[in-house]
């Protein structure tokens, strides 16, 4: 896998503490070339963590890191409830630089605003990073939060975008409330 040149320092950390740590975790050995940016994810079967899956999770992490989240929301991804969504805008509404930027700003709101409601509301954490959204959160969240995105994507007003997030988000709390008191006989 190629990493972008600006991301590469993300990658390794402070003294290579973030590298470490993949590697640690997952038992697996991370090639990486500063200069070209080229990434390579091998297996350590000797390692104590390893596991045959865990090198399709460094990648994760990897990528995660790649599309512009910092290493500790990243590292959320070794949890096995937590998943990656990424939506690639070039592909979805075309090479229109005006449009990718009009539609990056809708997700992202004034001051932010429209993307911390999708985190708070939908549990997850979202990066708009080049030409791409990136989503990161447990499987249930995860499609609440796609959802969210795909309705700022298709051109929904932000008012109809809040009020699902907020009826997804109380949902899930009811649910939770139930769950917690319900009776015993």
């Amino acid at each position: 896998m190629k990493i972008g040149k600006n991301r590469i320092a993300v990658l390794i950390g402070r003294d290579g503490e973030i590298k470490k740590e993949i590697e640690n975790k997952l038992g697996v050995i991370i090639n990486l070339d500063s200069k070209s940016g080229n990434c390579e994810i091998l297996p350590k079967p000797d390692d104590p963590n390893y596991l045959p899956l865990n090198v399709f999770t460094a990648q994760k992490v990897v990528t995660a890191i790649n599309r512009g989240f910092n290493p500790i929301k990243a590292l959320k991804l070794l949890e096995d409830n937590y998943e990656i969504e990424i939506f690639n805008l070039l592909k979805i509404i075309g090479k229109s630089e005006k449009r990718i930027k009009r539609v990056k700003g809708r997700i992202i709101g004034r001051n932010g605003e429209m993307r911390k409601a999708i985190e708070r509301f939908a549990e997850s954490f979202i990066s708009v990073y080049g030409k791409t959204v990136s989503i990161i959160a447990d499987y249930d969240n995860l499609q609440i939060a796609r959802k969210a995105v795909s309705m700022l994507i298709n051109g929904m007003p932000h008012h109809v975008v809040l009020k699902f997030l907020e009826n997804k988000y109380n949902e899930k709390k009811k649910e939770q409330f139930r769950q917690l008191y319900k009776p015993e006989f």
